[in-house]
C-alpha cells in the first residue's frame, strides 16, 4: 500500500544561497544564528544548513570550514515573501556571505511533514 503524501496548510520554498568568494561566514555566524532561532522555533524555517563541495562529507572533521553556501526550506506566502525574509538576514545584508546574484528561491513540495535524523 502506497503512503499518502502529506497535505500542508502553508506554502514552502527551497532557498539555495551560494557564498561569495572569500566569504566571511564565521564572522557573521553568531548574529545569523540569533536572527534565525525564532524562525526555526515558530516553524517559518523547516530545515536549513550548509552546502558542501562535491568532494566533502558531512562527517568530515573540518566540515564547517568547507561550507560554501546555504540551503533553507522556508514557509512563506510567495517567492517575493521569502525574498523579503532573506534580505533581513545578516548573511545577506553584510554582503560578505551570500552571493546576491546567485541566490535561488523556488516553490517546493515536501514529501514528508517531519524530517528526522539519526
Amino acid at each position: 500500500m502506497a503512503s499518502e503524501l502529506p497535505k500542508f496548510q502553508y506554502n514552502y520554498f527551497l532557498v539555495y544561497a551560494p557564498d561569495v568568494p572569500n566569504t566571511q561566514r564565521l564572522k557573521h555566524l553568531p548574529e545569523h544564528m540569533v536572527q534565525n532561532a525564532p524562525l526555526f522555533k515558530d516553524g517559518t524555517i523547516k530545515l536549513g544548513g550548509g552546502v558542501l563541495p562535491p568532494d566533502s562529507k558531512t562527517s568530515d572533521a573540518d566540515v564547517f570550514q568547507k561550507v560554501d553556501g546555504t540551503f533553507i526550506v522556508v514557509r512563506g506566502e510567495s517567492v517575493e515573501d521569502v525574498w523579503e525574509k532573506l534580505k533581513k538576514d545578516v548573511f545577506y545584508t553584510s554582503g560578505e556571505v551570500w552571493d546576491h546574484s546567485k541566490i535561488v528561491v523556488k516553490p517546493a513540495f515536501l514529501a514528508t511533514a517531519d524530517v528526522k535524523f539519526e
